[in-house]
């Protein structure tokens, strides 16, 4: 899933509450000069990306580039807070709130010029990041494409896609494991073996009757099942909080509505095999 950049109003907000001053207890030193030069960072308190400190797997591309989740900080104390076992979730949320509980009241404000010149630094970011995707790949006829300008509201379809391809392997798996006794009973004979033998062996100490079969009709089935309902209760948040700041987006109110009601039913229907 494509990273989202951080929207207009929330880049306000944090600048609001900031004070002008990184959030880091007993540091004083600014974020943005008299000049209008960002000297801070915007960090983020869980990773905005897989394998980034404090990634949270559960969480939305939403949830991650959401006011709730990011701070304000500079160099220093934001590679200072990269140490995870010393500052855990809890620890930077709480550091957050109590900087913007000091600072709130007296909002800090940035002009427009300031917050577009942002904007197009994180914009410059996406466009570099497809650039270097399609012509700096080290191995660019392999290259696994990165789709930075797919709408926001498109990409649970992306994954769908995926997961519905996946769902297409593990059955082609099945089919093969389910074939494999009489795979391996036909290679025998056209190499001249008696099967008698074989054949008499009960189904159920023949390790190649319905290979894997526990597998393919339990586990992959019920692994299935819990990662559909967690995909759709995952786009249901999504689409929420893209709403609180694209209202107007009749689209994605639209499927916000469809996709609640088929949770609804996964909610009362939804069950494991066994």
């Amino acid at each position: 899933m494509a990273r989202l950049a951080i929207s207009r109003e929330t880049l306000q907000a944090l600048f609001a509450k900031s004070g002008n001053i990184c959030a880091f207890p007993g540091c004083n030193q600014e974020l943005v000069t008299n000049r209008n030069l960002f000297v801070g960072q915007i960090c983020h308190i869980e990773a905005a990306n897989p394998g980034g400190q404090r990634f949270n797997p559960s969480s939305t591309d939403e949830d991650r580039r959401s006011f709730s989740n990011l701070m304000l900080l500079c160099y220093r104390h934001h590679r200072e807070t990269d140490d995870v076992e010393a500052f855990n979730t809890l620890d930077l949320r709480r550091m957050k709130l109590q900087h913007e509980s000091n600072f709130g009241q007296k909002p800090f404000k940035v002009n427009e010029a300031f917050l577009h010149r942002l904007e197009s630094e994180m914009a410059a970011y996406w466009s570099d990041l497809a650039v270097n995707n399609q012509s700096a790949h080290v191995v660019q006829d392999f290259a696994v494409p990165i789709h930075t300008g797919i709408p926001a509201t498109d990409q649970f379809l992306e994954i769908y896609k995926s997961f519905d391809r996946v769902l297409e392997l593990l059955g082609e798996f099945a089919k093969s494991d389910e074939a494999l006794n009489e795979e391996i009973k036909k290679f025998f004979g056209s190499l001249g073996y008696d099967l008698t033998r074989y054949n008499s062996v009960p189904y159920y100490d023949n390790p190649f009757f319905n290979r894997n079969w526990e597998y393919h009709a339990l586990a992959v089935t019920n692994t299935c099942t819990d990662l559909s309902v967690v995909l759709k209760q995952a786009e249901v948040r999504f689409l929420e909080e893209y709403l609180k700041t694209h209202s107007n987006d009749l689209l994605a109110l639209d499927r916000l509505g469809v996709t609640k009601e088929k949770l609804n039913k996964m909610a009362v229907s939804a069950g494991y095999a066994d």
